[in-house]
């Protein structure tokens, strides 16, 4: 599939978590947002969230299947586990694949990553390395990483046109000489509303945010319940998921991959 201004959100997301769409570059993902939102702030911030609930909903698809591990491991007498609790694991296994479910597996990983291409012979090793110890973790996030790399980089451009945008959608007849919002524009310590504002989140998103400390915040008052947020640190923990040149990617994996190396060679 080509990737045209005219496919529906949905499933343009649909297609790349296939690896179905060809032709795909930042340039086209840029005026593919600007033609579905139409630079409003509104639509920007229900397509960032469309595309979070998507992506939620394709990893909700899967799960990590233990059940024949957990069998030979208990044949082996290496695993301290009733007969119950081994069906108990299989039912629970067979009711998610009946609901449509999808099993991860060890090869299912190994093929599809290596499907999209090892970045070099360490990531090869790393990947083989990771199936011949079942290092199912490793594997799923290296095989993650890999389809939702497009994906990313289109929430990215969402995440940067909602940091610039005008108060109002753009239209051929808008004659408004009103410069865009910047976020040098923003206060340089602002209150919820404001964060919500620059960042396109909901009040309750932000909040269980805050319970959970995932993003930056400071508490004022006498009782600590005012909730401030620094620009900065916003802007910062806004933009730490920017997507990697394709160098500042292999260079990342080498790293680790040498990481990974050096340890399992201790």
């Amino acid at each position: 599939m080509i990737l045209t201004l005219k496919t529906p959100l949905e499933q343009l997301i649909g297609k790349l978590l296939k690896g179905e769409v060809t032709a795909l570059s930042e340039k086209r993902l840029y005026l593919y947002v600007e033609n579905l939102t139409n630079g409003d702030k509104g639509k920007l911030r229900q397509a960032l969230k469309d595309i979070d609930d998507m992506v939620a909903k394709w990893k909700d698809g899967y799960f990590i299947s233990v059940y024949e591990e957990r069998v030979i491991a208990f044949n082996r007498s290496k695993l301290a586990i009733t007969p119950q609790e081994l069906d108990d694991i299989y039912h629970e296994e067979n009711y998610l694949l009946k609901s449509g479910k999808i099993a991860l597996s060890v090869d299912y990983l190994y093929e599809s990553i290596a499907k999209y291409g090892f970045i070099n012979e360490h990531h090869q090793d790393a990947v083989e390395s990771a199936c011949f110890y079942h290092d199912m973790e490793f594997l799923r996030k290296e095989w993650e990483c890999l389809v939702l790399a497009p994906i990313m980089s289109l929430r990215d451009i969402v995440c940067s046109m909602l940091g610039m945008v005008c108060d109002t959608p753009k239209s051929e007849s808008q004659t408004s000489s009103r410069p865009l919002k910047r976020i040098e524009d923003y206060p340089e310590i602002f209150d919820l509303g404001t964060c919500c504002e620059l960042t396109g989140y909901a009040k309750d998103t932000i909040y269980k945010w805050t319970r959970t400390k995932e993003i930056p915040c400071h508490r004022s008052g006498t009782n600590g319940r005012k909730l401030k947020f620094k620009r900065d640190e916003i802007v910062e923990w806004l933009t730490a998921r920017k997507q990697e040149t394709k160098d500042e990617f292999i260079k990342r994996k080498e790293s680790e991959l040498a990481s990974r190396y050096i340890y399992n060679n201790l």
